[in-house]
């Protein structure tokens, strides 16, 4: 069964379908933060966080562990604490195969060029000199 992703600028976060999500907080160590609706990780957890990679179309995007976290600059203006280290990555809500299978959303935006061609019902990408930094 092909994957289905969808690109958007509606959204903030990464959405990934529900098996892959409970498979990401597994991996990651990660809690639910009741006060942001983001899910946390230690400092710790997070020097042994792994890029996630999405394949669309036969083409491969690396998604580093950086680029899966909130700007620490921002976290008190999403209820935050300014220590914590909180990740973009949220449920889709429905399983692999059941529709979409992940959304990348803004945060994704960031790190790669976009290339929109509506006539020819397309898209592309292309890597940034944000693709791969280290700072968010």
């Amino acid at each position: 069964m092909p994957i289905r992703p969808f690109l958007t600028s509606g959204t903030t976060l990464l959405l990934l379908a529900s098996n892959a999500y409970n498979a990401y907080v597994k991996a990651t160590g990660a809690v639910l933060d009741n006060n942001t609706g983001l899910l946390r990780i230690t400092s710790a957890n997070f020097a042994k966080l792994q890029s996630l990679f999405f394949t669309t179309n036969g083409v491969t995007y690396e998604f580093t562990a950086n680029a899966q976290l909130w700007p620490r600059s921002l976290n008190t203006y999403i209820g935050g604490t300014t220590g914590n280290i909180y990740l973009i990555v949220n449920n889709l809500g429905t399983p692999s195969g059941q529709g979409l299978d992940f959304i990348n959303g803004y945060a994704f935006l960031e790190r790669f060029y976009s290339v929109f061609d509506t006539a020819n019902k397309r898209v592309g990408f292309a890597t940034t000199p944000y693709t791969t930094a280290t700072t968010n």
